[in-house]
């Protein structure tokens, strides 16, 4: 069933299909092959038709699913970053300060932990909050900063929440 509503989403794809059904995919206990298939080439052709959302979210297919291709995702999820997906400008920055596929540079990781927190990215604002109150990523001690951007995280997370 799942396979079917993908696929005929591929031929009519809009902008989001990529995002619902991937996250769907993602739930589901085990995909098969065609339902991972079906959802690389929704997200693969809004992508083509230039959203950068869909880009990132089929570059998470190469990070996972079957899949292990950080060289072919890395580059995809950066071109959705410099195109302001919040999702792939946090995502660079946890890389760049702690994950294993980017160098170690806590600058560039500030940089982009403060081009998601710009979008009201919840998690580039904690992490950002927790920076200025601890003094890290090169950051100082500033903390009025990081309860102006904890508060501003929450409300974020309760707006989202739609509480």
């Amino acid at each position: 069933m799942f396979v079917l509503i993908a696929v005929v989403s591929v031929t009519g794809a809009h902008a989001g299909d990529c995002r619902t059904v991937l996250r769907s995919l993602l739930l589901s206990a085990q995909p098969d092959a065609a339902e991972i298939e079906a959802v690389r080439e929704l997200c693969a052709t809004e992508h083509a038709g230039g959203d950068a959302d869909s880009g990132y979210h089929l570059a998470l297919t190469y990070l996972g699913m079957g899949a292990w291709d950080p060289d072919r995702a890395v580059p995809m999820i950066r071109e959705a970053a410099v195109a302001g997906v919040p999702e792939a400008q946090y995502w660079l920055a946890w890389q760049l300060e702690a994950g294993p596929l980017l160098p170690d540079d806590p600058a560039a990781a500030l940089g982009w932990y403060e081009a998601a927190a710009e979008r009201e990215h919840v998690l580039a604002l904690r992490r950002l909050a927790d920076a200025y109150a601890l003094g890290e990523l090169g950051l100082s001690v500033d903390e009025r900063r990081a309860v102006e951007l904890k508060a501003l995280a929450d409300r974020c997370a309760r707006d989202a929440a739609g509480t």
